[in-house]
């Protein structure tokens, strides 16, 4: 498992993603957070599955978003994602979606951990080691 500083995750536009007018739905977006974070986690080398599997799930608890410009049909995305804060029980990733160099999205999720039957629990440490920074204050590198 390797903490990585920042991550990006790439993927193309698909016709289902778009409204009558060939533009990215506003909803799509949400996805596209989630498909980076899953990533993020995977190449970190702690698949959601895992922490699942460990009786840890970590549902979105907020979610908040800016439109800034629309990305279209064939459009290759490039969606960066930090970690914006870390608690016991939460913590909050940043994201930014571009096309090249134009910003389109930004956004953040909290996810709070839970067990099975919903109660909030403490994060576990692997996880807490993987988000949390390195000893300078910055996020480590992998």
């Amino acid at each position: 498992m390797s903490r990585l500083s920042e991550f990006v995750y790439t993927r193309r536009v698909s016709y289902a993603d778009t409204d009558q007018m060939g533009v990215v739905h506003h909803a799509a977006y949400v996805v596209y957070f989630e498909e980076a974070r899953l990533a993020y986690l995977r190449e970190a080398g702690l698949p959601y599955r895992e922490l699942e599997e460990r009786g840890v799930f970590l549902p979105v608890v907020e979610l908040r978003v800016r439109y800034r410009r629309p990305a279209r049909l064939e459009d290759l995305l490039h969606i960066r994602l930090r970690v914006a804060d870390l608690h016991r029980h939460a913590f909050t990733l940043a994201y930014a979606i571009h096309r090249e160099d134009t910003l389109l999205v930004e956004g953040w999720t909290k996810l709070a951990a839970m067990n099975r039957e919903g109660r909030l629990i403490r994060l576990p440490e692997d996880l807490v080691a993987l988000l949390s920074p390195a000893p300078n204050g910055k996020p480590a590198d992998s």
